[in-house]
């Protein structure tokens, strides 16, 4: 296997044609066919159903995709390593983050990073909350921030906490309960919500089904959404509640929806960053920094 191939074989899975994959990547359509036959006669497997149109991929197809885009990661990132200490350069510190919220935290402590370590690079790279953890543990990432980590992948990782607080109802302009400062649990509760996903979120799913019943109740869950935006969307267009936290608002709904505290309800989270130490030293570097930078705010 050419690993430097393996963009064929994944834009070839998102884009259902030989013919887009070809002008990708600057190559003929015979050429993008030959990878994919003799990977398929390597793996010993089919990776796409030939018989539909546009083709198809098989269940080893999108297992092997989801492989292959780790696998292409890990080998540009070798790659880039090895460079740095061919340069005697710094290695970058390549963080995995789940939210918006994440970065927002970051931000002001990487500025100040990078002015008095303009050397390290901070690359960033989004996953889903499920996907976190096992980021880290296949060395996707130095580092991965989120909620509700996966402990068959984290639980032997250094933790740091970036931020405690708690999850308040997010109210849709029209609703019963927009106008209201506070929501009592039992008003909360009698209203149909909408949450990300389990297969999203992972662990946090769970985790805030049992802050409810911790409540006393039972959610009233009518829809899940794959993302914020279309929790969201659901939020206005259904006048579902939703949950968000308590240090994040969507400023484009300003006006349309509010962020309303939760009176003596469990929905709390810590968020933290997971990570190994003494494998890189820019991330040693990174997290004494951070450490320092959080306990001063």
């Amino acid at each position: 296997m050419k690993i430097e191939k393996l963009p064929y074989f994944i834009d070839l899975y998102e884009t259902r044609s030989y013919t887009k994959t070809a002008r990708n990547n600057y190559i003929s359509q015979t050429s993008v066919t030959q990878f994919i036959n003799s990977l398929e006669e390597e793996l010993q497997v089919k990776l796409f159903d030939r018989t539909t149109l546009p083709i198809q991929p098989t269940a080893a197809g999108t297992r092997f995709y989801q492989d292959a885009k780790t696998l292409l990661r890990q080998y540009q990132r070798i790659k880039e390593g090895l460079a740095a200490l061919d340069r005697n350069a710094a290695l970058p510190v390549r963080l995995c983050y789940t939210s918006k919220i994440d970065l927002q935290i970051l931000l002001p402590f990487v500025t100040g990073f990078k002015t008095r370590h303009p050397d390290v690079a901070v690359d960033v790279e989004q996953a889903t909350f499920k996907e976190a953890s096992k980021a880290l543990w296949v060395r996707r990432c130095d580092a991965v921030i989120g909620i509700d980590f996966e402990p068959e992948y984290t639980g032997q990782l250094e933790s740091l906490t970036m931020y405690q607080g708690e999850y308040q109802a997010l109210v849709p302009e029209g609703h019963p309960l927009f106008g209201r400062d506070a929501i009592r649990t039992d008003e909360l509760y009698h209203y149909p919500l909408v949450m990300l996903s389990p297969h999203v979120i992972g662990r946090s799913y769970e985790g805030m089904l049992e802050h409810a019943r911790q409540d006393g109740y039972y959610p009233n869950i009518q829809r899940t959404a794959n993302d914020m935006d279309g929790e969201m969307f659901l939020i206005l267009t259904e006048g579902l509640i939703g949950f968000v936290p308590d240090n994040y608002f969507p400023q484009e709904y300003a006006g349309r929806m509010r962020r309303i505290p939760i009176e003596g309800s469990h929905h709390r989270f810590q968020l933290e960053m997971k990570y190994r130490s003494g494998e890189n030293p820019s991330l040693d570097l990174f997290v004494e920094e951070l450490a320092a930078y959080l306990k001063s705010e």
